[in-house]
């Protein structure tokens, strides 16, 4: 439990960190959107994959709303269509290299012998995914994108 904490706190710290500097440095935080998160879901979370699934995909897509919600309140590139654009552009990168990084977690997290119960496994984690991704994409489209 102290490893899940201590790595959100990291992984939060890191999206605020990259959206301070954005606030001075306007581009920077926009253009950090499409790989910042993925390292985050993909490299930081890695071990809590393992401990618990469907939380770690949770909270990968929570920073994901998170970083999109903290660029268009303080990043620049919100004054105008071409700006709110491109935060759309690296948003929707984002987003799909972690989940194409949580669908391969879906299927390697799960030990490598086969078994009834680690075939379910591997469809619950994949459904998890895939479902918290629309979601996500769901709740992005219809109040995010509009801020």
């Amino acid at each position: 439990m102290v490893k899940f904490i201590i790595t959100i706190t990291l992984g939060l710290t890191l999206i605020i960190v990259s959206n301070v500097i954005g606030h001075y440095r306007g581009p920077f935080s926009i253009l950090a959107t499409a790989i910042l998160p993925f390292i985050i879901v993909g490299v930081v979370n890695f071990r809590l994959y393992k401990i618990n699934f469907l939380a770690t995909v949770l909270c990968g897509y929570g920073i994901l709303l998170l970083n999109d919600l903290l660029i268009r309140m303080y990043a620049g590139g919100t004054h105008d269509q071409v700006g709110k654009d491109w935060i759309f552009l690296f948003s929707f990168i984002a987003f799909v290299l972690s989940t194409v990084c949580m669908l391969v977690y879906a299927f390697t997290t799960v030990s490598i012998v086969e078994s009834t119960s680690q075939k379910r496994r591997r469809v619950r984690n994949l459904l998890v995914v895939v479902l918290c991704g629309i979601s996500t994409a769901t709740f992005y489209i219809n109040i995010l994108a509009d801020i």
